[in-house]
């Protein structure tokens, strides 16, 4: 008995792959406790002691064991964020991931990097986030995947963003006979949504539960602050992307982290939309929020340690037609920040420090540079980070 149950430890730690499920004698698509015993020990006869049975190979069993563990015996039916369901009969030995924001939520749940086996160009080209992906191929960008690399990378599955965005990749892999599943990881829900999808298929339950945990009580802390708020101290806030005239407006990521912040997203709108100087002026918002990390405001983050370009772009907002003349210009409540930390499973950091520049009195207790250490150095194994993520930098 102790031969076997060392066994099946062998077996959940080896890689698991996706054709029929294995081991399913009698063919109900559901492995019994008979089923996976007589499986086990017939391996254990042939392999160890000479015996001249039938036994399913060391791949097929170790399928079985983390089917029987990790899906409940049962072959696994994932739903993705547009609802096509996909029904797996062998966990995944190798996938492909078309969003950083996804592979992001998949690495925060434990998932090994070295299964990864392709990725967005972009999750490549920031190695110092993602440093640990080794041998994984680039398969293009969404809006031109790379079809030959993806076919030699062949992954049991592609992970693509849901939306119109994903369309072509999607479209490319579908071509290719490679399952595909989108999900979003943008907004709170979403996160831990997908979190909880990926750690079921994944056989991650337990990184989904702990990194949820962390997102709640992170949540949690903002919302204790923000007990009792009057209506009338919500603040009016301009949120502009990554291009100069763009409103991110409630139903965008960052229009809606404003609002979990105490704050009320201007001009009232759905998503991003184009503003000029007399909407904006008219909104009167009393703290403007920039969104920096890629073009035409592609700096920031780890390992960018130049303030020079945070600086240009702050003095430049203040310098627009009647922006001088904005409570934010006045009070100095014009802020920058690293779009990285309003999307996946950091929005929580990109949520404290709006809290805490939206409410500073309010939320004094919170330490915004705290929570994003600890959610690097818990969720994504990196230590000793440095950039600069915000401007000004102390929240």
């Amino acid at each position: 008995m102790k031969i076997a149950i060392a066994v099946v430890l062998c077996l959940l730690l080896a890689a698991p792959c996706m054709a029929m499920m294995p081991c399913d004698t009698d063919g109900n698509d559901r492995l019994s406790d008979g089923e996976m015993v007589r499986a086990i020990f017939s391996y254990l006869d042939v392999t160890y002691r000479n015996g001249t049975g039938q036994a399913a190979s060391f791949a097929d069993l170790s399928d079985a064991a983390y089917i029987y563990h990790y899906w409940d015996g049962a072959p696994w039916a994932c739903t993705d964020a547009e609802g096509r369901t996909i029904v797996f009969e062998r966990p995944l030995r190798s996938v492909a991931v078309m969003s950083p924001q996804i592979l992001e939520t998949m690495r925060a749940i434990g998932y090994p990097m070295g299964s990864v086996r392709g990725a967005d160009r972009s999750v490549l080209m920031d190695r110092e986030f993602f440093p640990d992906l080794g041998e994984c191929r680039s398969i293009g960008s969404l809006d031109d995947p790379d079809i030959d690399a993806l076919a030699s990378v062949s992954p049991d599955v592609v992970f693509v963003p849901a939306g119109s965005t994903g369309d072509l990749a999607a479209d490319a892999a579908s071509a290719l006979g490679i399952p595909v599943l989108r999900f979003s990881c943008a907004s709170p829900a979403s996160v831990r949504n997908d979190a909880t999808t990926f750690g079921s298929l994944l056989g991650r339950r337990d990184g989904a539960e702990e990194l949820c945990r962390f997102l709640d009580e992170q949540e949690g802390a903002v919302a204790a602050c923000l007990d009792g708020l009057p209506q009338d101290q919500v603040p009016a806030v301009y949120v502009e992307n990554f291009s100069a005239y763009i409103a991110c407006e409630s139903g965008t990521p960052a229009g809606d982290l404003v609002r979990l912040a105490g704050g009320r997203p201007v001009p009232d709108g759905f998503g991003l939309a184009g503003v000029s100087d007399e909407e904006v002026t008219a909104a009167a918002p009393a703290v403007i929020i920039k969104l920096v990390g890629r073009d035409p405001c592609a700096f920031g983050g780890i390992g960018d340690h130049m303030s020079i370009r945070f600086i240009e772009v702050r003095n430049a907002i203040g310098k627009r037609p009647g922006w001088s003349a904005l409570p934010a210009e006045k009070e100095g409540r014009i802020y920058l920040i690293h779009a990285g930390l309003f999307e996946g499973p950091q929005y929580v950091v990109g949520l404290t420090y709006l809290a805490c520049w939206l409410h500073p009195d309010r939320c004094a207790g919170l330490d915004p540079a705290a929570v994003h250490e600890a959610y690097l150095s818990r969720f994504c194994g990196l230590s000793d980070v440095s950039g600069i993520f915000v401007y000004p930098g102390d929240a």
